[in-house]
Formats: C-alpha cells, structure tokens, sequence
C-alpha cells in the first residue's frame, strides 16, 4: 500500500521548483536495486518519493512529514499491527501486513503511523547503509523535534528539511566534482544543529563501493545490537 500525505504532496511541489532536475518517482531502477535488508536481516523491497539528477550525481529523496517510529524490522511491525488488530476486531486470526496497513489507514491513522515499517527509522536507515546518503537522503517537511532528531542521529540517519534540501543537493553536487563543504541543519529554535561532513571517510580509502557498504551496514546492525543489549532482550519490537 502507498500512502503520500496532503503534507508531502505539497513538499513534492515545492522540490519542482527548486534549481535541480528533481522529479517524483516511486522507484528507484534503473539507477539503484529496490531490494534491501531490513534490521533482522530479511531482504524487503523499497521505493522512493523523487530523485534528483545532476550533472555527476543522482539522489533519491524519501520525504516524511512526521516522525520515524522505533521498529527494526518488519515482522516487529506487523506483530504491532496485528495485535492491534486482534485486540480491536476480537480476530484471532493473522492478516497480512498489507491488509492490516490498510485497516488502520482508515481507522487509525495515527496508530499506523506509530508502527507502520514504511515510517520506521530502521526501514531509511537500513536503505541509507545500502546506498550512502549521497544516493539516497531523507526529508522531512519540517525540523523533527531535538528528541527526535537525537535518535536519528545515534541511528546514523542523514537527513534535511523541505526548507535545507536546496543546500543538501548543492553540498552532494560540490563533493561529486571534489569540492567539500559540509551540509548544516541549523535549528536552533527547535534546539539544536545538525552538521554532514561530505569529505570521503579516511576509513574507506582504496576500498570498493561494495566493501563500504558493507561497512555502513555493520555500523547500521551494531546499532540494532546496542538497542537489544539496551533493551535486555531480543525482542524486535521495544
């Protein structure tokens, strides 16, 4: 199921009158394979809300107008879902995800938002360690608040505003011609700054695109592992 709030059609709107090539898409072939690894490690399937061309770059742009929830994986979301479900309807019986994000689509958006594995943090952080942020960046309508952006942060999310894509497409396009100038989030009025450094990582030096991706994507689990050791579990769903 695809679901594009009021709030991101009008983003949508705004990124076309930007000075960039950025046109909606819901996939991102040819460029980039659609198939990721979720937090448990089970392949699933992406797409995207807009991509924007350059002369020596590509980015694909996921936009959120709310804030990303806690799940890791997609069975933790589902298991969500559908207790929810069972609890609500007296229905014992499991639904597919598919059906249940419906459901709650028309009777309870906000508790979809809560648990839906397409507004999971984990969901744009494990596609961001497969692609790099420079490939694949997301946006939200509006500064997230420093709690919020707090955890996206220590989950090693990239990410702008509607309002900062302009210089977060500029800052990428820079570093594609060799030219680095970091990327500042500046919301002080919601309490705090957010600074990317494009500059390569020194780490990464004569590797291969696929051993760095290998890199972010352990740095993405360990990440998943701190929160189970945090937790006290291995419960997915926390």
């Amino acid at each position: 199921m695809s679901i594009t709030s009021k709030a991101e059609l009008a983003s949508l709107a705004k990124f076309a009158k930007l000075p960039f090539d950025i046109k909606p898409t819901q996939t991102f072939a040819p460029l980039l394979s659609s198939s990721y690894r979720d937090g448990a490690g089970v392949e699933q399937t992406g797409k995207p809300d807009a991509v924007c061309v350059q002369a020596r770059s590509f980015t694909f742009i996921e936009n959120k107008s709310s804030k990303l929830n806690h799940h890791v994986d997609k069975q933790s979301s589902w298991w969500a879902l559908q207790q929810e479900y069972t609890f609500r309807m007296h229905d014992g019986r499991d639904k597919k995800y598919n059906f249940l994000t419906e459901h709650f689509f028309r009777t309870n958006p906000v508790f979809l938002k809560d648990h839906a594995w397409n507004q999971s943090l984990f969901k744009v952080a494990a596609m961001q360690a497969q692609y790099g942020w420079e490939r694949y960046v997301v946006c939200f309508t509006r500064n997230p608040s420093s709690a919020d952006a707090q955890r996206y942060v220590e989950a090693g999310l990239v990410f702008c505003t509607d309002a900062s894509l302009e210089q977060m497409l500029s800052v990428i396009d820079l570093a594609a011609h060799g030219i680095y100038y970091p990327f500042c989030l500046d919301a002080r009025h919601s309490g705090y700054t957010v600074t990317v450094n494009p500059t390569p990582d020194p780490e990464h030096e004569g590797l291969t695109p696929e051993q760095i991706a290998l890199d972010r994507r352990a740095k993405y689990e360990a990440v998943i592992a701190s929160l189970h050791a945090d937790d006290g579990s291995d419960c997915d769903y926390f």
